[in-house]
């Protein structure tokens, strides 16, 4: 049977079925990003080719992914798999539009009013990077998602 002789209706539920698939293969949906959740860090160790290590508390996990010798980003997970807060340190700065995800726009509109050391604070984001060069240190969290009994200040 050549490709003209398969009806429509075979042809897009065999398409339907192999997207579905490959969304599942793929979470491209679950991103490891402020406010994200959980099911993407691993993949992201796998992008990045960096090592990850965790540290588990109470009410929170840390994923700890070292990209580089000089780069160590910590990435905050509530026990319900929700991203509350990341934290970065090294000579170079980490990626924040994949970091921050839908918060990217927010670090961008307080890099204009001052790149070289930036401090957000709402009732929705905290934002905090600066440093030098070779220096760079920073933290985000979302007020709102960070666990009961957690100081904001452990996100570091």
């Amino acid at each position: 049977m050549d490709l003209i002789d398969i009806p429509i209706n075979t042809m897009a539920k065999s398409t339907g079925k192999f997207l579905c698939g490959l969304l599942l293969a793929f979470p491209i949906f679950a991103q490891a990003e402020l406010g994200g959740n959980l099911a993407s860090i691993t993949q992201e160790q796998k992008t990045f080719g960096s090592t990850l290590t965790t540290s588990s508390q109470s009410t929170y996990t840390i994923y700890i992914q070292s990209i580089s010798p000089d780069l160590v980003i910590k990435e905050y997970v509530s026990n319900s798999g929700n991203i509350f807060g990341v934290s970065w340190r090294g000579s170079t700065l980490p990626d924040f539009q994949m970091l921050l995800g839908n918060y990217y726009s927010n670090y961008l509109s307080a890099q204009q009013k001052n790149p070289r050391s930036i401090f957000l604070q709402d009732d929705n984001l905290v934002l905090e990077s600066g440093g030098i060069m070779g220096g760079y240190i920073g933290r985000a969290y979302l007020p709102k998602q960070v666990p009961v009994g957690i100081a904001p200040a452990s996100i570091q």
